[in-house]
């Protein structure tokens, strides 16, 4: 088995190249010119404990499932009152937090009596209620945590997620004036276990693509959600994938629709629009919206598409809603009085700095390497191709051989149901140091999906073992790599075969 990424006693890159990192963090924000958003916590309730959680998870290698775990009495609060703030957090066994591209917690959602109440992705938004809000919560409720951590490595690892909760007792003061809210999950695929949809290169207009609204008309009426009673919406903020640039939450009601916030993807560092390395905007503490019953919530993302193409996307806008009149605004009458200030919710977080791009050794350039043998397959097993792999010495690092018109089909011999493989197009070379920043897709635009099997909308797997390449393709070298562990790299080549001499 490849010796895949590097060891965690190791460094990740050169002591320099850290350091300077550190040192002189940039921050792009989705809004060109615009300037970072103020870091704003509200005020927590007199009498509020804030504990942190711990829930011990093993993690196989290569692993990239979405799973369900039942949390123990010892992993949550042991008495009633109210769930008021929320911070995630994944941490080694040692206590170590794992950088962004070797194990990063792809999303996690907790689900109380199978009710949304908080969830959060990999650029980790804390969530604190405005001051007067919470989530009730009694210890005999059920409380599941909903999970996918993304391994990019070889190696199995025993992780922990802990989660910090800012929680007020029924027994304080304070709990006696306390409102109750509920998180309606809004979301461009319809609140599906795995909402995701893909975005193409060069997609949409002048380098930008807004989902569903480009979409087909027939995925439109996804991302709707209808209020069932009167209420006022306390808070929102967006979750989206690299490449994002905002997500914008919608009411409408009869023939009207207003947009009521953005929520802005602020990007530090270098590697801008390409990586976990960001910050989500998130409504201020004064934000307050006025719902009927029957209007209809409705979110857009928007992507930057020049870049390269974003597969598995997301665009999710959950809404804090309480029944009870909390001084908001009518959208449709006063939409002036509603507070747009956007705020953040935590700065730049070291373990999300990426370092994907640099140079490095162990990977090939496909286009200097002679050619391989004519086939018509390629096995993938133990994270290798087994033919044409950029870091296999020897004969079985050439690229294989197809002619024009014809096909490589790619099959995946890992456990199907435990190890998803991508063959993901990228510009030659391709063989940079990974990270979530390189390699991307922007090679030819075709993908494998996710060659696996799982539950049809809880999974990433295309429930699928084997792709083929598209038979329209040119003559050249084409090189890809896998979008679930990215040291995997690979290249194949489309060629005339020789003429028969005679």
């Amino acid at each position: 088995m490849r010796e895949m990424r590097r060891s965690r006693g190791l460094t990740v890159l050169p002591v320099l190249m850290a350091a300077i990192a550190a040192a002189v963090p940039s921050v792009a924000s989705a809004q060109s010119g615009s300037t970072l958003p103020k870091i704003v916590r509200p005020a927590l309730p007199a009498g509020t404990v804030t504990k942190t959680y711990k829930v011990p998870l093993s993690i196989k290698p290569g692993q990239n499932l979405n799973l369900y775990d039942t949390i123990k009495a010892n992993q949550r609060p042991s008495e009633a009152g109210w769930i008021v703030g929320f911070r995630p957090d994944l941490k080694f066994a040692d206590g170590s937090t794992p950088p962004v591209d070797q194990i990063h917690l792809h999303h996690l959602v907790m689900l109380l009596n199978n009710d949304i109440i908080v969830a959060s992705g990999e650029e980790k938004t804390h969530i604190t209620l405005p001051t007067g809000f919470g989530n009730p919560y009694k210890p005999t409720d059920r409380l599941v945590l909903n999970h996918m951590i993304h391994n990019f490595t070889a190696n199995p690892e025993k992780v922990v997620f802990e989660y910090t909760v800012d929680f007020l007792p029924a027994s304080a003061p304070a709990a006696a004036s306390m409102m109750g809210v509920r998180t309606q999950f809004v979301d461009v695929e319809g609140g599906k276990a795995y909402p995701v949809f893909d975005v193409k290169r060069n997609a949409g207009t002048n380098g930008r693509y807004t989902y569903p609204a480009q979409a087909p008309a027939s995925l439109s009426p996804r991302n709707r959600v209808r209020v069932q009673r009167d209420g006022t919406l306390v808070q929102t903020a967006g979750h989206l994938h690299p490449g994002g640039l905002y997500t914008d939450l919608f009411v409408t009601r009869g023939d009207k629709t207003v947009k009521i916030f953005r929520s802005n993807a602020h990007y530090y560092g270098a590697s801008k629009l390409a990586s976990w390395n960001m910050s989500m905007g998130s409504t201020s503490p004064d934000w307050r919206v006025a719902v009927k019953r029957n209007d209809i919530l409705s979110v857009q993302v928007t992507y930057d598409t020049r870049k390269a193409a974003w597969y598995e996307s997301m665009g999710i806008s959950p809404v804090a809603l309480s029944d009870a009149p909390a001084g908001g605004a009518d959208p449709f009458t006063n939409l002036s009085a509603i507070d747009q200030t956007e705020v953040l919710t935590h700065g730049e977080l070291k373990e999300n700095r990426d370092y994907g791009g640099r140079k490095t050794q162990g990977y090939a350039d496909a286009r200097k390497l002679a050619d391989g043998p004519t086939l018509s397959k390629v096995k993938i097993k133990d994270f290798v191709y087994k033919q044409g792999d950029l870091t296999m010495p020897g004969k079985k690092g050439l690229p294989p051989l197809v002619a024009p018109g014809k096909s490589i089909t790619f099959v995946n011999e890992d456990p199907l149901r435990e190890i998803f493989h991508t063959i993901t197009p990228c510009k030659a070379p391709c063989n940079r140091s990974s990270g979530v920043s390189y390699p991307l897709a922007d090679g030819v635009q075709v993908d494998s999906g996710e060659l696996g099997f799982g539950p049809i909308g809880v999974t990433a797997a295309a429930n699928r073992a084997t792709w083929s390449t598209p038979t329209y393709l040119k003559p050249g070298t084409y090189s890809y790599f896998c979008r679930i562990h990215p040291d995997m790299r690979g290249a194949w080549r489309v060629k005339k075969p020789k003429a028969t001499q005679r």
